[in-house]
């Protein structure tokens, strides 16, 4: 195995797979450092089957996409974006709500959204997705995919500003 080719594969991705996992885990930073963490160590273990020819993140994505599924799986709860939202109020929940209201504004507007829109929404300009590794990831052009990420962010700026009022 190339330790080089594989810290560079790391360096890259690593940002990256860090917010894919942080937003599906409640914002929790505990539980996401502990599954990125067997993430990466599942693709060293299974780096010598990555094509870069192929796709410069799908390969990972799917990996940390698997290990998540397993994971909620596991832990028997399925965690949607109303619940991370929620996740956000602890004991002290009126100040926890003020510093965050934005975010949960954000959520609740996300979560209007069908669930292919704000899983292109999110890969975007959550994750940090060009649009050719979204195309790759998802299987689709990359000019069907700005389409329809541009009419889901028409559908959330909608919401909302509505949600401002």
């Amino acid at each position: 195995m190339d330790k080089h080719a594989f810290e560079q594969f790391y360096k890259v991705n690593i940002d990256r797979i860090y917010r894919y996992v942080f937003f599906r885990v409640g914002r929790n930073e505990t539980v996401t450092e502990d599954l990125v963490s067997e993430i990466f160590m599942k693709a060293l273990k299974h780096f010598h089957k990555y094509d870069p020819t192929i796709s410069q993140s799908a390969w990972i994505y799917r990996i940390a996409h698997n290990h998540l599924a397993n994971y909620f799986r596991d832990q028997k709860q399925n965690v949607d974006l109303e619940d991370v939202a929620f996740s956000l109020v602890g004991d002290d929940g009126r100040k926890v709500f003020e510093r965050h209201e934005e975010d949960m504004k954000l959520y609740a507007a996300l979560e209007t959204l069908p669930k292919n829109e704000r899983r292109l929404v999110t890969m975007k300009y959550l994750e940090g997705y060009s649009y050719k590794e979204m195309a790759h990831i998802l299987e689709k052009t990359t000019d069907a995919l700005k389409v329809a990420t541009h009419r889901a962010m028409k559908k959330l700026k909608l919401c909302f500003s509505s949600n401002d009022n």
